[in-house]
């Protein structure tokens, strides 16, 4: 707790000594905080995905979670007790990288870092933290000579670039991550740790380099919420305001009303807004409506038959909805969910086949659209689902999924040769732990050797 106190104190000052040259009264801690909060539900949420991809261990995980968690958890508290206070418009741009994505750059070098030779880390609270710098280190050094014997390994860079930007050396993170890149380059999520990587060595400036990398994953996926978030504030940044705005109106529209960064994107669209002189009520997309408490109370008390038959009355208020306002890409993904919880998987395909005209390059919309198709077919691969995952492949060369299901109808179509070849690109990037592995190992022996 004392480390906390002592590094958002420290963190605060900062901020405050560089912002006083640009503004004539402090900007208060709100926006880092919140912006700490929707950074730590990610990194729960990279953490999970390291897990399921095999690069870290269960040990691992847990106590990534928890320590997070814990971080999670004081950022809320400051952000509670926060007041906001308004910037003037001159230095607007500049005083937004400096109040806001500084402080939030510096504490999170702070805790991922953890390190017992840290200034400012009082000796009284080094404990099972400190040690997570030599661990690390150790680990750096492993991958190290890891990629020295296969230097190809591009989940070997991946994972060294992690290991740097949890040691807060985002220079050295950002260079593996553009070597990784080299090998994997259709990978979105590795692209956008580059660009965070860059974003982070900047101290919170969006750089060139780092814009470049969020366009390339933008025009790959245009509803990309890491993508238009940064590049939005670029635009801040840069003082195009119009162009932030349209952004932050165009990730409000594309993320669905409970996701982790959908609060602190309308509060910056909002105050987008305003300093044009907009009304943000009139400028902005209106929230998403939810249900009540007392929804929620009438739920509880209802027979499983009841329930789902309010269930189906909002949904069918939302298919209706959606007649009105056909360009509502959020409204026909949450339809295709709720069809799909329903088991109406005809209508599940249908409301998907919307959304992905909507976004025909988000390769996570058309998957669950070739989902959705396989499932109206009796779990069946068909014509149409197949072209659906030929053009996720088209975005995203190392989908594994999609190699998977292509290379299989490859082969049973004859071409025995590209369709193996594919279904084992597949197999090289699933984690040699998971639970499948070995059975599909075997299917795709048996389908070499003419075996059904």
């Amino acid at each position: 707790m004392i480390f906390w106190i002592a590094a958002l104190l420290l963190t605060l000052a900062a901020a405050a000594a560089l912002l006083l040259p640009m503004l004539r009264r402090r900007a208060g801690p709100r926006d880092a905080a919140d912006h700490d909060v929707e950074v730590y539900r990610d990194q729960l949420r990279q953490i999970d995905r390291d897990r399921a991809e095999g690069l870290i261990g269960d040990r691992e995980a847990e106590a990534g979670r928890a320590e997070v968690g814990r971080r999670l958890l004081a950022a809320d508290a400051r952000r509670a007790g926060a007041q906001l206070q308004r910037a003037s418009r001159p230095a607007w741009g500049a005083a937004l990288a400096v109040g806001v994505l500084v402080p939030v750059c510096a504490l999170l070098l702070y805790s991922d870092l953890g390190a017992p030779g840290l200034p400012g880390f009082p000796h009284g609270e080094r404990g099972a933290q400190g040690d997570r710098t030599p661990e690390l280190r150790t680990l750096a050094a492993q991958i190290k000579k890891r990629l020295e014997q296969d230097p190809t390994d591009a989940r070997a860079w991946i994972l060294l670039g992690r290991t740097f930007s949890q040691l807060a050396e985002h220079d050295k993170a950002a260079q593996v991550y553009e070597k990784a890149l080299a090998f994997d380059g259709g990978n979105a999520d590795l692209r956008a740790a580059y660009g965070e990587a860059l974003v982070l060595a900047a101290q919170g400036i969006v750089t060139p380099e780092a814009r470049q990398a969020f366009e390339a994953i933008l025009a790959k996926a245009p509803g990309d919420p890491r993508a238009l978030f940064y590049l939005a504030t670029a635009d801040e940044q840069a003082g195009k305001l119009q162009e932030a705005l349209g952004r932050w109106t165009a990730l409000l529209a594309a993320s669905p009303p409970d996701a982790p960064w959908t609060g602190i994107a309308r509060e910056r669209a909002t105050k987008t807004a305003a300093a044009l002189g907009l009304d943000p009520e009139k400028a902005l997309p209106p929230p998403a409506k939810g249900p009540t408490a007392g929804d929620v109370a009438a739920a509880q008390s209802m027979t499983p038959e009841e329930r789902r038959a309010m269930i189906e009355s909002m949904v069918q208020q939302l298919a209706d909805r959606l007649k009105e306002t056909p360009d509502d890409l959020d409204g026909w993904l949450r339809l295709g969910r709720s069809y799909t919880v329903l088991e109406k998987h005809a209508d599940a395909r249908d409301a998907l086949a919307k959304a992905a005209q909507l976004a025909p390059r988000n390769a996570d919309i058309l998957l669950l659209q070739g989902r959705a198709i396989r499932s109206a077919a009796g779990e069946k691969e068909t014509p149409e689902s197949l072209a659906v995952m030929r053009r996720v492949l088209d975005i995203d060369p190392s989908n594994i999924e999609a190699l998977w299901l292509v290379g299989l109808a490859e082969i049973e179509a004859g071409d025995r040769a590209a369709g193996a070849a594919k279904m084992q690109q597949a197999l090289d990037r699933l984690p040699a732990d998971a639970p499948n592995r070995d059975s599909l190992m075997q299917r795709l022996e048996a389908l070499k050797a003419g075996k059904k």
